[in-house]
């Protein structure tokens, strides 16, 4: 269960970035990308003190447990930073295309027949 506490910002980040991107939601992607970020540390928090409560609780003194969950949330971290990076170039791909688009339609020429022959 505490492992999924530390992939939920990750899903969250790929689900509404990309509709983020793609502008079905009224949040922007920066504030998709940070919602993600304090997300992963304050979820990260939790799930370290929700083990170190059941290990006191069981009487476990060994800590490997906690080592291992700041190692998985350090991976989760550098994954959700990857998935924020390709989403952001994704975005900037989009916006450049949308660009274009722009830009060629004010470069039509538009010629309603005003051309005066030469004979």
């Amino acid at each position: 269960m505490h492992i999924i506490l530390i992939i939920l910002p990750l899903l969250f980040q790929i689900i509404f970035g990309r509709k983020a991107i793609g502008g079905d939601i009224k949040l922007s992607f920066g504030a998709v990308c940070l919602i993600s970020f304090l997300s992963q540390i304050l979820l990260t928090i939790s799930a370290f003190k929700l083990i170190a409560y059941y290990l006191e609780k069981n009487n476990n003194a060994c800590g490997m447990p906690l080592v291992g969950l700041v190692m998985l949330s350090l991976l989760f971290s550098v994954i959700l930073f990857i998935t924020m990076l390709f989403q952001d170039r994704i975005k900037k791909s989009y916006e450049d295309d949308e660009n274009d688009k722009i830009e060629d339609e004010e470069d039509k020429i538009e010629d309603y027949g005003n051309e005066e022959d030469d004979f």
